[in-house]
């Protein structure tokens, strides 16, 4: 069952919560059977001002008339790292460098993805959440880049560093949501991931990429906040851009909730 979090009762009395609500999903380790959040999407939200709202994957049998219900108790939607999306959304089949995969997540994640897209709700994709944004609205990915990329020298993608310190340069695309946030045109970010984004889906444009031409950044101007990024954000929290990221991110779910 999922409660209705805009007023909370106290007293006899309904107090609206003045703070947007941010369903964030999360991982699920079904060997241990245990839901797994790294704590910086949560500090993240909570310090751009939003209200965390734990989404964790279910059944597919319920996930058709869980989504509708889900949406109803949220103001926005951010989708969080982890596995590799499953290639069979963008009709290839495993390639032999894929990594691990997680149904459960996919089954809730790409669906729910596409109804708050269409909704309206702001949407922000973290690492596996950006590439699963493109998937959903109809792009693919690289199910690997050491052995996919065609582009210029490929960079390394996947730090050994502590996860808050910066690896590599990105620049962003002048004009674009991004650029507006960070008021740059370069900043540096870590790095985790061995996929990336391919080819963009209709609807959405890059906003950031590396020196290699790996795109970091996607986003869509037509929708009121649509942005994915390839980095983790919610691990670097005392860069001010990265926390200005959820300001801007909670920002635009507000502006929902009224």
């Amino acid at each position: 069952m999922i409660y209705n979090l805009s007023v909370i009762l106290i007293f006899g009395q309904e107090l609206e919560l003045l703070k947007p609500i941010i369903g964030i999903t999360c991982d699920y380790d079904w060997e241990a059977k245990i839901f797994k959040l790294h704590s910086g999407y949560v500090e993240g939200i909570s310090r751009a001002g939003g209200l965390p709202l734990i989404i964790p994957p279910i059944s597919a049998c319920a996930v058709s008339e869980s989504i509708s219900n889900i949406l109803s108790q949220i103001q926005a939607l951010l989708l969080t790292g982890g596995q590799d999306v499953h290639p069979r959304y963008f009709g290839e089949e495993p390639h032999t460098a894929i990594g691990r995969v997680n149904p459960q997540r996919d089954e809730l994640e790409l669906p729910l993805c596409l109804a708050a897209v269409q909704a309206g709700m702001p949407v922000l994709g973290i690492c596996r959440g950006i590439q699963l944004i493109n998937v959903a609205l109809g792009g693919d990915i690289y199910q690997d880049l050491k052995t996919q990329f065609e582009g210029r020298d490929l960079i390394c993608h996947s730090q050994s560093a502590p996860t808050w310190t910066e690896f590599h340069k990105i620049s962003i695309h002048e004009g674009s949501r991004l650029h507006h946030i960070f008021g740059v045109n370069q900043v540096y970010t870590n790095s985790f991931h061995h996929q990336a984004v391919r080819t963009l889906a209709p609807g959405l444009e890059f906003a950031a990429s590396a020196a290699d031409g790996v795109i970091e950044a996607v986003e869509s101007k037509s929708h009121s906040f649509l942005v994915g990024v390839q980095w983790h954000p919610e691990r670097m929290l005392e860069d001010s851009h990265m926390l200005g990221l959820f300001k801007a991110f909670v920002e635009a779910a507000g502006v929902q909730k009224t």
